[in-house]
């Protein structure tokens, strides 16, 4: 199996201006993408967790990027997530809804027996996933992650499939900030931060055709959608879906719209913690994949 190593990260300000692949493969391969925790590349002790704003701090620094052969502008990236193991210690810090009654210090915890040790002698299941993932948008920095980008949603987890649009050849995947846990929201502006080695398979998909990343799971459609405002990121998703929904059934984008009206739900990415996210929102629009026709 291939293997990018973590020495082949790209720092934020440096990630739109990257062309030069780290990294090609032919569409179907399996690869392993080494990632960082964002404090250091791999978190061993508490001294290791550096302040925002210091030297040491590696702010959304990500691997990549990935050249897939044959992916030209107009396909979508397949992206299967096989299997995410942490390396080092997660850390949790940040905000948070009641940072000024509890204020924050960074603090590092291990993973044992599948589990996530936090302070006060508790612990939760790992929920392993890809906090940031995107191909190259189309032109410059983007205003919105309808190439992917740090959309912090719970189902870019093992086991389930992301789609994102390619926008130059090759699609140059970016692939980081990893969780071993974080709910929906991501509440405190950070989950269970955690340098990963990461498990992918990664083909091309000429299926969907959609404008905006799809998450494909055992049993719904996700699209992921970031607009100014709630309802009209809401909107959006309800128009994205309809329309796929159109497309993959042979119904009238009004018929399909019902469905989603009827059928869809909507669940918060991003960080509810940061003001820009409530203002420029993230919510996955899913419906159930068991549609059937009479």
């Amino acid at each position: 199996m291939k293997k990018l190593t973590r020495e082949h990260t790209v720092p934020y300000q440096k990630r739109y201006s990257t062309f030069e692949p780290a990294m090609r493969i032919d569409p179907g391969q399996t690869i392993l993408v080494e990632t960082i925790n964002h404090m250091t590349p791999i978190v061993e002790t508490e001294a290791d967790l550096h302040p925002h704003g210091s030297p040491e701090y590696r702010e959304r620094e990500e691997t990549g990027p990935i050249y897939v052969n044959g992916a030209m502008p107009g396909d979508m990236l397949a992206i299967r997530i096989e299997k995410i193991d942490v390396v080092g210690l997660p850390h949790a810090m940040g905000y948070g809804v009641l940072a000024d009654e509890y204020p924050q210090k960074p603090v590092a915890f291990p993973v044992k027996n599948g589990r996530c040790m936090l302070p006060g002698g508790i612990s939760i299941p790992e929920a392993l996933m890809i906090g940031e993932i995107c191909t190259m948008p189309k032109d410059g920095k983007p205003v919105f992650y309808d190439h992917g980008g740090n959309m912090d949603f719970t189902e870019i987890r093992p086991g389930n499939t992301l789609y994102l649009p390619v926008f130059h050849e090759g699609g140059l995947l970016y692939v980081g900030d990893v969780h071993a846990a974080q709910g929906d929201g991501e509440l405190l502006a950070e989950g269970a931060e955690t340098a990963a080695d990461v498990t992918l398979t990664i083909d091309i998909d000429r299926k969907y055709r959609m404008q905006r990343p799809l998450v494909e799971t055992s049993d719904s459609l996700i699209v992921i959608v970031q607009r100014n405002g709630f309802i009209e990121t809401v909107r959006q998703g309800a128009k994205d879906m309809a329309g796929l929904i159109s497309r993959l059934h042979g119904v009238s984008e009004e018929d399909a719209y019902m469905l989603c009206m009827v059928a869809g739900s909507v669940r918060i990415a991003g960080s509810l913690a940061i003001r820009d996210w409530i203002e420029r929102p993230v919510i996955g629009f899913s419906v159930p994949k068991d549609i059937r026709k009479k």
